[in-house]
């Protein structure tokens, strides 16, 4: 027998071995560069079909399409690119897209499959996150626009600096949760009339007094979660 030496044996096996490492590494290689090309050319990683009609799966294959590097969370959930927002079809949307490829639906699918399906779900919770809250959907607006906030937040005048200096000593001088609940109504209160002029700025495309008061809500809301965890620490003493 050819192999019947079994130092041949052990040889063959090892080759073979060897070989086989090599094919495999070859064929997940060529696979990362067919996704890789098909992401920058917009067309299916897997059958090479072009046509977009679905934003989630080849129109050709059905295979789950690449995920976007840069993709526009509005466009992704599917919400008209401004501030004031639907919150019930952005949540029903967003069950629907999660529905539809959510990592659990992949299960007995390939690898490449799961990882893309596991890719687009992470991405999709993010959209989410950011679109449901006015802040972070006013924030995104900005750099959609090219306008950023520095940390520092030097744009804001003096005047509310001290008003809102104010105010946190109000929360921190506040020992009952009935003097907390009077500070937290008239922050709610003025939380809502800058959710308010959010929604004419943008509408006006005033992108700087949109920053301006984005700061400004930053500071609010900031307040507010101390006035809540001050709340909870109360009720856990009572």
């Amino acid at each position: 027998m050819l192999f019947g030496n079994p130092a041949h044996r052990i040889e063959a096996m090892l080759v073979f071995s060897h070989f086989r490492r090599g094919l495999e590494r070859w064929l997940q290689m060529s696979t990362m560069q067919c996704r890789a090309v098909a992401t920058a050319a917009n067309r299916c990683w897997k059958c090479g079909n072009f046509e977009v009609t679905n934003m989630f799966f080849c129109a050709s294959c059905g295979t789950i399409r690449e995920t976007a590097k840069e993709q526009d969370f509005f466009e992704l959930l599917k919400i008209n690119k401004e501030f004031k927002i639907d919150t019930s079809t952005l949540v029903q949307n967003y069950r629907h897209i999660q529905s539809m490829i959510h990592p659990d639906k992949f299960a007995q699918k390939s690898e490449q499959e799961k990882e893309i399906a596991l890719e687009w779900s992470s991405l999709i919770n993010k959209a989410y996150r950011t679109l449901s809250k006015s802040i972070e959907r006013g924030k995104y607006l900005l750099v959609l626009s090219g306008v950023t906030i520095s940390e520092e937040n030097t744009s804001v005048d003096k005047e509310f600096l001290f008003t809102m200096m104010d105010l946190n000593e109000s929360v921190e001088d506040a020992q009952t949760a009935e003097e907390l609940q009077k500070v937290a109504s008239q922050l709610s209160v003025d939380i809502e009339d800058l959710n308010s002029k959010l929604v004419q700025l943008f509408e006006s495309n005033d992108m700087d007094g949109a920053k301006e008061t984005i700061i400004r809500l930053k500071y609010l809301l900031n307040v507010e979660s101390t006035i809540k965890e001050k709340l909870l620490q109360l009720n856990l003493k009572s």
